[in-house]
């Protein structure tokens, strides 16, 4: 099947911030907000929201620091997260 790797690790749980790398993927961020993929690249585009882009304007990768992210959220909901 094009696009399906097969020797990829197993998906960490949405709880187990550990298990994530230090620079998301937007389908992390996703799975860690437990909301849709699109709506992540929603908050990507929001002023506040802690993304960078390692890529091009022709071909953007849009990355997010996880402790970044969990500062945001912090900041954002008033809610203390723990790994």
């Amino acid at each position: 099947m094009k696009g399906v790797n097969t020797l990829s690790q197993p998906q960490p749980a949405a709880t187990d911030l550990n298990s994530f790398p230090p620079l998301l993927k937007m389908d992390e961020v996703a799975r860690i907000l437990r909301v849709e993929r699109k709506y992540a690249y929603e908050l990507a585009r929001r002023t506040g929201f802690p993304v960078i882009n390692i890529g091009s304007d022709k071909r953007p990768m849009l990355r997010v620091p996880k402790i970044s992210l969990v500062n945001w959220i912090e900041q954002e909901y008033g809610v203390k997260v723990t790994a």
